[in-house]
């Protein structure tokens, strides 16, 4: 009866949603008539899997309540916000599962040192607990995790689910991408802010060693110092000033490389009056990556803005570098450094094209896709929605 009544619910809730859905798509197509029809994203490399369990106030149905992207720092109306056509809750899940069970883990009483990072304490019980959608058991313990450093620990001793651990039960159900959990004994929601909070988690990326850390101020954390956003303008309390979950230092530097690596070639001595390019200055030899071993072309290409007057030489190793998401460097041949990011951004006329880090958008652009359709009218009827829903 237990498992019925909570399929039963589970239903309501999927209904409504899906009751809700239909009414903001209809009047947002009876707004925007002439615009167009096709009212869904289509993500073609995502496939569902049937341990998403449908979540109540999620205007966006990725299977973030709206409370929890608030709570997080995710926007409530953009289910895929890094566009990698996953939504943000499936990826968030199946992300922090990855984090938990990578985390050293501490025996207490023994003479093992405690980790001065992140680390959990496992708890066996003697007894298995099954998935209420697969059947799969489980060990019904599960690990508390402690933050050393910021003095906080998961799970909160009054958290509904466990006051104790974080169940086997509910990292299963993390990996499938849910941050439900439905078994014999645990049944509820793992606590998303204190969960991202004790693992020190936020942005759905990958990164890599690349990514060399600041031996500066950098206030975000983002990868770009507190006097290099000063300069190109940026936020420096702010990691992810675009709020599509990628910190600013790593997509601006993608961004670069992306950019110089379509500027058009020239000649040294052909002249060009306004648009930006790049010459090259290609040698014989090579030069190879401290991080990955990786070798490139020991030359650099010369960045120029005609218009400005300006220009900036960009090893080929640096490039390197930013493709991964890092404007320092390491490399056999030009050493360890760092490029003038306000003078790059300058030269190269950041930002660029809509969607670089930057962008202003049109206040009619509500999914900030760089386009006025349906779509943000979609958006716009849900926010109404949402915003007018009686009290309960």
């Amino acid at each position: 009866m237990k498992r019925l009544r909570r399929y039963h619910q589970r239903q309501i809730r999927k209904n409504s949603k899906l009751k809700k859905r239909a009414i903001a798509a209809g009047a947002a197509a009876a707004i925007t008539f002439g615009i167009g029809t096709n009212l869904s994203k289509a993500r073609a490399e995502y496939t569902p899997d049937r341990h998403e369990l449908a979540v109540s106030q999620d205007a966006d149905a990725d299977l973030l309540a709206n409370r929890e992207e608030a709570a997080i720092g995710y926007q409530p109306y953009t289910a895929d916000q890094n566009k990698n056509e996953t939504p943000d809750g499936v990826e968030l899940a199946q992300r922090c599962a990855a984090v938990v069970n990578n985390l050293p883990v501490y025996v207490p009483g023994t003479k093992m040192a405690i980790p001065n990072k992140p680390y959990k304490i496992q708890y066996e019980m003697f007894g298995v607990e099954k998935c209420d959608i697969c059947g799969q058991e489980v060990n019904m313990g599960g690990c508390q995790i402690i933050n050393p450093t910021l003095g906080l620990q998961y799970p909160d001793p009054n958290d509904p689910l466990d006051g104790t651990v974080l169940p086997d039960l509910a990292l299963h159900y993390m990996e499938h991408g849910t941050f439900d959990c439905l078994g014999d004994i645990h049944n509820g929601r793992v606590d998303i802010a204190r969960l991202l909070r004790v693992i020190e988690q936020r942005f759905p990326y990958d990164p890599n060693e690349h990514q060399l850390a600041v031996d500066t101020s950098d206030q975000d954390g983002d990868l770009l110092t507190d006097n290099e956003e000063l300069a190109a303008a940026y936020n420096l309390y702010n990691a992810d000033q675009n709020e599509n979950l990628i910190p600013d230092g790593i997509e601006l530097a993608r961004q670069c490389a992306e950019i110089i690596e379509t500027l058009p070639v020239y000649e040294q001595d052909k002249p060009i009056e306004t648009e930006v390019y790049k010459v090259s200055y290609i040698q014989r030899g090579i030069e190879n990556c401290d991080i990955c071993g990786q070798s490139v072309n020991m030359g650099y290409w010369l960045i120029v803005n005609p218009s400005l007057d300006l220009s900036i030489e960009v090893p080929e190793i640096i490039i390197h570098y930013m493709q991964h998401g890092s404007f320092s460097f390491a490399g056999d041949v030009h050493g360890t450094g760092r490029i003038d990011i306000a003078k790059l951004n300058k030269i190269l006329e950041m930002p660029r094209r809509c969607g670089d880090l930057g962008t202003i958008y049109n206040p009619l652009d509500i999914n900030k896709d760089c386009k006025v359709d349906i779509e943000d009218a979609s958006a716009f009827i849900e926010q109404w929605l949402e915003d007018c829903e009686p009290m309960p």
